[in-house]
């Protein structure tokens, strides 16, 4: 799901939660947004890739800004 229509759901209420995990790369970190439904959807790019933040604290601010109080986040050990 692109930037624009995560903000749009977000907006509308169709998404619950914004979760962080590790990219199974291991080489950044991944955000994705449970829906309604309990789906868990990534965010992509307009060319639906994964988009990969190579900080925890990058991720965090993006699902902030896009309005999520409590993001949830997963390490694999």
């Amino acid at each position: 799901m692109e930037l624009a229509q995560v903000r749009s759901e977000f907006a509308a209420g169709r998404l619950r939660e914004a979760v962080i995990e590790p990219s199974p790369t291991g080489n950044g970190w991944l955000v994705l947004f449970r829906e309604a439904d309990e789906e868990l959807v990534k965010l992509t790019d307009h060319t639906g890739a994964d988009v990969l933040y190579h900080s925890l604290d990058s991720a965090t601010r993006l699902a902030n800004d896009i309005g999520f109080a409590t993001i949830r986040v997963e390490e694999r050990f």
